[in-house]
């Protein structure tokens, strides 16, 4: 199965947008995942949402904002409103840990505000919110598999929708209140978006066209030196988005694989 790329957003330590992003891998600048993820304010929200919003919704509306708005300078004449979908193995970790917290304590008061927080579909709740957006809105976890699923259900909707899908994919680490693994070395956050067109091939894109394909294996991994920001299940994407990023320059040897599950992968080649 194919679809056009669109649009792509990135967002990570010390790099902004997919822009930055692209101009760091074509000078040969070294990825820093030490520094500080950029500054923002979901500014199409009301003054009441905008308050509300943590760091983990913040990094999925940034990120889904850039690849929108890329969108919408090359193609004015396209629908806005298109269906979207989110992706994140552990949803706001922050609010978790938190919330496990405050069950542990006498009396075990939880902030109504953190608890609608806590809920896996909130960052689609708020992009749809501030978007004033009625299309499909969608939110999956896929564990460890976040990347292969998340991108095969964007084109699955997007040939259901017969539309562009936006598909935002992103996590935060786990927060050290929650005692998942003690030797675990703290990871950066992640999160990448694409918009994704399964229906029609533009040759007047400045972006690829993505190819899936499924095979019966065991599942894969990425290794630490090709990725920088490994760590965090989002984060996978790196290397995909580096291969988007270099397209015109450097053309894919060999289709980059995915894990879907324990049994299956997903291979991913562009065109």
């Amino acid at each position: 199965m194919k679809a056009q790329i669109l649009s792509v957003g990135v967002t990570a330590p010390g790099v902004a947008n997919f822009k930055s992003f692209k101009k760091m891998l074509l000078e040969g600048e070294v990825f820093d995942p030490s520094l500080p993820i950029e500054k923002y304010s979901p500014s199409f929200l009301p003054s009441n949402e905008r308050r509300r919003v943590t760091q983990t919704i913040k990094i999925a509306l940034k990120t889904a904002e850039e690849a929108l708005t890329h969108f919408q300078q090359i193609y004015p004449n396209e629908a806005v409103n298109l269906p979207v979908l989110f992706v994140s193995k552990d949803g706001d970790p922050h609010i978790s840990a938190k919330m496990c917290q405050a069950v542990s304590e006498t009396p075990p008061l939880i902030s109504p505000i953190q608890f609608h927080n806590s809920v896996h579909n909130a960052p689609a709740g708020y992009w749809m919110i501030g978007q004033s957006n009625q299309a499909a809105a969608n939110a999956i976890s896929a564990g460890k598999y976040a990347v292969a699923n998340g991108l095969l259900e964007a084109i699955l909707q997007s040939k259901s929708e017969k539309m562009p899908v936006l598909v935002v994919v992103y996590d935060l680490p786990l927060d050290g209140l929650i005692p998942v693994d003690s030797l675990k070395k703290t990871c950066p956050p992640f999160a990448f978006s694409m918009i994704l067109d399964a229906n029609q091939i533009r040759e007047s894109s400045e972006f690829s066209v993505l190819s899936l394909s499924l095979n019966a294996t065991r599942e894969c991994g990425v290794l630490k030196k090709e990725n920088p920001y490994i760590g965090v299940a989002a984060a996978e994407g790196f290397t995909l988005l580096k291969a988007i990023a270099e397209y015109h320059v450097k053309s894919l040897e060999k289709p980059m694989s995915f894990s879907l599950n324990q049994h299956r992968i997903l291979n991913v080649s562009l065109n």
